[in-house]
């Protein structure tokens, strides 16, 4: 879809549906809508909506399909693939008002919450009644469920739990032609039909826009436990991971650091880091008391065999706080020293330090700086590269190399931040032409004339 100048007669039908306070305009507002928080894309919408109802966004997208005006969802903005931005112009349809926790059934284990609602807030609202939402991406203070639901976010506790579509149960979706579909159900066990609820999640938004979500919950478990363990390479500590699943141990945590994250968290968690300790593990078992206690000794036993240099234990819930918060805050303690480029890729687990090996590689030869930080449980990195002078046009021919060698190594070129726009043209890199092509066809069925979020997770058609 080319880009497209918003039709008159659509904004006048679209004001009096919403009313004007409801629908942006002004050219400062649009500034607002046309960036996200990591890329550099910068793409205009023509207005910007804020419905308040499944209806209203039917109405809208009929609308929309009407004068074949596009549409792009958006939750805070907090994509890192330019996935929420208007890459064809027309209209940001945002879910700022779609923000309610609808239902928690504490007895069936389920929530019922509309795409805006923060994803912390929910966590929030569960943990008070003594259930826990496992998903737990970084970004949970600022970013919506929806958002979410969208890229099929991961986050820190995915090595035990799973991601969000392990806890999604059912959608409420608009599809591009105004119709209003429902998936799933509150049953466990339901194969009435196809699988619906898996094909919108991780869909960024191109078959429809999701308007309420059943989602799974479980009970929050009696104890923590909060430890570090730190090595003299990533390979040692890559032998350590595998010495404690031999244990029979499963972490709901299992996080990896470089020797430039180290020192950044050093700076906020003041784990006084040594000199020699080039990598560290963030591992936390939960369960019952007496589980995780047998479970952190049998951890450190398989730390200690492999010739950890240090291994701290968090005694107290502030030690485990503080540990939590320096994590969180490890991307904006990077981030400071540089305008870093992040990358999101996955690998087999056994290939995380040959994937660190070959990042090493590629920073070398366009000099660049580097960190690299992640999941080790479920073989997700986060890339993160930067000109040491920053006067300096970044190569991104550097981030091209990390994706084919991850690719090289069986690996994805997107793990839970999306393909979006900026990996869309690389997409073969991963799926062999026929799987494309049967993408390609499930959108072209729903959305036929190409108007949801367009430009999105696939290759255009000349480059592909």
């Amino acid at each position: 879809m080319e880009e497209t100048m918003l039709n008159s007669e659509f904004l006048a039908e679209l004001q009096k549906l919403l009313g004007k306070d409801r629908v942006l305009t002004e050219p400062e507002d649009m500034f607002a809508y046309s960036y996200d928080s990591n890329t550099e894309c910068k793409f205009k919408p023509d207005a910007v909506a804020f419905p308040e109802s499944a209806e209203e966004v039917a109405a809208i997208m009929k609308l929309a399909a009407k004068y074949v005006v596009p549409v792009t969802p958006r939750g805070s903005g907090s994509n890192l693939t330019a996935g929420c931005l208007p890459v064809a112009g027309g209209l940001v349809l945002a879910t700022d008002r779609m923000n309610r926790i609808l239902e928690i059934d504490r007895d069936n284990f389920f929530v019922i919450a509309e795409p805006g609602v923060l994803t912390q807030k929910i966590q929030d609202a569960v943990a008070a009644l003594g259930l826990m939402y496992p998903p737990d991406p970084a970004s949970a203070p600022f970013t919506t469920i929806g958002g979410n639901i969208a890229e099929n976010a991961g986050g820190i506790r995915a090595v035990k739990y799973g991601v969000t579509k392990n806890y999604i149960m059912g959608l409420e979706v608009v599809l591009p032609n105004g119709e209003i579909i429902h998936t799933g159900s509150k049953c466990i066990k339901d194969v009435t039909g196809l699988n619906l609820t898996e094909l919108f999640v991780g869909s960024e938004g191109i078959l429809g826009f999701i308007t309420k979500a059943l989602i799974r919950v479980i009970p929050q478990p009696e104890a923590h436990r909060t430890m570090t363990a730190t090595f003299d390479s990533l390979d040692t500590a890559a032998k350590a991971v595998s010495a404690i699943y031999g244990t029979g141990v499963r972490p709901s945590v299992l996080e990896f650091l470089d020797r430039k994250c180290v020192e950044a968290v050093d700076e906020v968690a003041h784990l006084s880091a040594r000199e020699d300790e080039h990598a560290l593990l963030l591992i936390e078992v939960d369960g019952g008391e007496a589980q995780v206690d047998a479970e952190m000794e049998r951890i450190e036993a398989a730390c200690r065999q492999q010739g950890v240099i240090t291994f701290r234990k968090a005694k107290a819930e502030a030690d485990r706080e503080a540990l939590w918060q320096a994590r969180r805050l490890l991307p904006m303690a990077i981030y400071r020293l540089h305008r870093w480029k992040d990358d999101d890729i996955s690998v087999p687990m056994s290939r995380i330090p040959a994937m660190v090996e070959k990042i090493v590689m590629i920073a070398e030869k366009y000099g660049l700086d580097y960190a690299c930080f992640g999941h080790f449980g479920d073989g997700n990195i986060h890339v993160i590269m930067a000109c040491k002078d920053e006067s300096n046009p970044f190569p991104y021919e550097a981030r091209n190399e990390v994706l084919h060698e991850a690719c090289a190594l069986e690996g994805r070129i997107a793990a839970e931040h999306g393909i979006g726009y900026l990996k869309a043209n690389k997409l073969r890199w991963n799926l062999d032409a026929a799987t494309v092509d049967f993408i390609r066809r499930i959108k072209n069925a729903v959305d036929p004339q190409g108007i949801m979020n367009p430009h999105k997770i696939l290759p255009e058609e000349k480059n592909s």
